[in-house]
């Protein structure tokens, strides 16, 4: 259990709130040890991060939660409450990343509440911490998917530095284990080596400052290894290469003083060229804020980092930061600002795929920035390898539809070409352009340049969109070896529509022609409308098919009783109906409708005068049969026997052929106690929404 003294020294007041939660669950679940150590290791991480007491609860809380052993509502707490429903929501996304709506969902709860997507990182980071060795086990594989694609593009987001950077450690070792272990081997060699001249290096700057009246701390800190691996792998370095796997920190408390220390550094060591960087002019994306710089010591480089108290706080805790004060409702008004890139994310959600959100999730995270400027001076801020199409669409949305080629530095350059630091880039646009090449979308590095380039196929080219979206799923259909016709049915296409917030199926088509949803996902769904369906119906023959109805033996007719009666099938007689007998050779007296065309075709000295013994009648049913004319689908058998079954009526036999026109001709036989309760099924099957004409 948390220690109440570190409580008391953490949360003062407070303090009881989370102890009492503690108690609660540790007396509630004495036996579910693994979820109580699950849930002090979540809370030890939401502490650490300074999230506030009420926080710290719901985390205590959301594993017991998460495996169904409390509810939301057993707390009076309206705080704590709103928080584990906001967990709750984010629990919907599915492993499988299909669920759409369940990703929307999550996101959603995370604008509602920022400390949601903090509490369910925390409890992310538990379980990969538990299961990073176990590689085969499809829970862990899962839960690293999820790591990679959501929590910790998330994290770097937020600023949630060390959530971040331990996500990408453990993540490294789980995919790559023999890789991870190789290079913390070698890391551990390198660092072995330079960490006496670390040392050295922040004993003399700590004397520097001292010397120099300016307050503050200096501390060595070492490169996580997925950082390392990273520049390894997309650089093509070495460990020589890379200078800050050993970097000292000074933490100084104003902007001035970051400045003033950068100056004492510069002045006694041997700064590297075009190695300086300010974060604190032009912060990163996430709010990032801090001076870098790296410099020579006895032949070795080493990188140096200058921030405030409160930048560090901001970068060490992103986010959670805001929660560091006692004013919380003011500081958790200041967080609006750090959610607008979710809240962008979600402006066209219903328009969006599963699969565009995860990738604009991941969009922009890890990229370095460069700054370019227009003939004229301008300073445009750009993503590291951004295009001249990213310029220009940065300049605005019409010159980039309009953009047909762009000189660089006075030199025309291909559109594809990536850009560097400083260049001064110029736009070529004409009037007659027909608008952003498709292929753009494959070379453009910024997730703002794509969505603009989508707005403009989603918006001006729609017609285009629909004929390419309906030539892209025929396409795919036919590559299944699947007839378009057998799956568009209106009853599976309806649901997709819904779900997709669409009024027509050219809606569907455009936005597949504009790769917002992918003709596979669309015919996919399709496909399984009809195997669903197709099972239900296999059922339901199977069910006629194995279970042959047994027929009742008939009361006696009047006008024949006593002899052996038998009721013909060519015309199938049911009380209600004119009848008469006819004197067979020795197989008795045989039934007949007075309407029945075979009544003519036998010697008519051989019939005789019978009816009903209607008393007799009463419990007995009788084989009779209904021709109809219904939609071709397999939806129809399903409603044949649903509308059969709210009559009482039983299915005994069900024939179908196909007509010329495709439609579906049945005939169903049905017991039936006599000519009324006929008439009653005629009608009821009439009144289907599939069948089209009862004959």
């Amino acid at each position: 259990m948390i220690d109440e003294e570190f409580l008391k020294s953490k949360y003062n007041d407070d303090y009881e709130k989370i102890t009492h939660t503690q108690f609660m669950l540790s007396d509630r679940f004495s036996d579910e040890k693994e979820l109580l150590e699950d849930s002090e290791n979540i809370a030890r991480l939401v502490i650490n991060l300074k999230l506030d007491s009420r926080s710290v609860c719901a985390s205590m809380i959301f594993p017991f939660l998460k495996a169904e052993k409390i509810s939301s509502d057993e707390f009076e707490d309206e705080e704590i409450k709103l928080l584990l429903e906001l967990l709750q929501k984010c629990e919907k996304y599915s492993a499988d990343y299909s669920d759409a709506e369940g990703l929307k969902e999550m996101l959603l709860a995370i604008t509602k509440d920022i400390r949601v997507i903090i509490i369910k990182s925390a409890e992310m980071l538990v379980f990969a911490r538990k299961n990073v060795e176990n590689t085969h086990d499809l829970s862990a594989i899962n839960a690293f998917k999820a790591i990679d694609d959501i929590f910790a593009p998330i994290s770097a987001r937020l600023g949630l530095s060390e959530i971040k950077s331990e996500f990408q450690d453990l993540s490294f070792k789980f995919h790559e284990p023999e890789v991870f272990k190789k290079l913390s081997e070698d890391v551990a060699k390198e660092t072995r080596a330079n960490g006496r001249m670390m040392e050295c290096v922040v004993r003399d700057i700590k004397k520097l400052m001292k010397s120099s009246n300016i307050d503050c701390t200096v501390y060595g800190r070492i490169k996580h290894i997925s950082s390392i691996y990273n520049k390894i792998k997309n650089k093509n370095y070495t460990l020589k290469n890379i200078y800050d796997i050993c970097a000292v920190r000074i933490l100084v408390n104003s902007v001035s003083e970051c400045y003033m220390a950068l100056g004492f550094v510069h002045a006694n060591f041997v700064p590297v060229d075009g190695r300086f960087k300010d974060y604190i002019a032009s912060p990163k994306p996430n709010g990032y804020r801090s001076l870098h710089t790296t410099v020579y010591f006895d032949n070795e480089f080493f990188e140096v980092q200058i921030r405030t108290y409160e930048m560090h706080d901001f970068a060490e805790y992103g986010v959670a930061a805001h929660f560091l004060y006692k004013e919380h409702k003011k500081s958790m008004a200041g967080l609006d600002s750090k959610l607008l890139w979710i809240r962008k994310l979600l402006e066209n959600k219903d328009d969006v795929s599963s699969e565009k959100l995860l990738e604009e999730l991941k969009t922009d995270v890890y990229l370095g920035e460069i700054f370019v400027q227009t003939p004229k001076g301008k300073v445009i801020k750009l993503l590291e390898n951004s295009t001249p199409i990213d310029f220009a669409y940065a300049i605005h949305s019409d010159v980039g539809n309009h953009c047909t080629g762009a000189k660089v530095n006075g030199i025309m350059t291909p559109l594809m070409s990536p850009l560097s630091n400083g260049d001064v880039v110029e736009i070529m646009t004409s009037v007659s352009s027909k608008g952003p090449s498709r292929d753009w979308l494959k070379i453009v590095k910024m997730q703002s340049t794509k969505d603009k380039i989508n707005s403009f196929y989603k918006k001006q080219m729609k017609e285009e969109n629909i004929k390419l979206g309906k030539s892209m799923v025929e396409q795919y259909a036919k590559n299944l070896d699947v007839s378009l016709s057998s799956i568009l049915k209106d009853e599976w296409i309806e649901p997709i529509l819904r779900k997709n917030s669409f009024t027509s199926i050219d809606e569907m088509y455009a936005a597949i022609g504009y790769g917002s949803i992918t003709a596979e996902r669309f015919v996919n769904r399709l496909l399984s409308s009809k195997r669903a369906e197709e099972q239900k119906t296999k059922t339901i023959l199977d069910d006629i098919a194995k279970n042959p109805l047994k027929f009742e033996t008939k009361s006696d007719i009047i006008g024949a009783e006593g002899t052996l009666t038998k009721y013909c099938k060519c015309c199938n007689p049911i009380p209600g109906d004119d009848i008469v007998g006819y004197v067979s050779r020795g197989r008795g007296i045989i039934i007949h409708k007075k309407s029945c065309e075979n009544v003519s075709k036998l010697p008519q000295d051989r019939f005789i005068k019978v009816g009903w013994n209607e008393n007799k009648n009463a419990d007995l049913t009788f084989t009779s049969f209904v021709d109809l004319v219904a939609k071709n689908n397999n939806n129809i058998y399903l409603e044949l026997t649903n509308a059969l079954s709210e009559l009482g009526v039983k299915v005994a036999s069900l024939n179908s052929n196909q007509n010329k026109l495709g439609e579906l001709i049945l005939k169903v036989g049905v017991l039936v106690k006599d000519k009324n309760q006929l008439t009653q099924v005629k009608n009821k099957l009439g009144s289907l929404g599939s069948v089209y004409e009862v004959l």
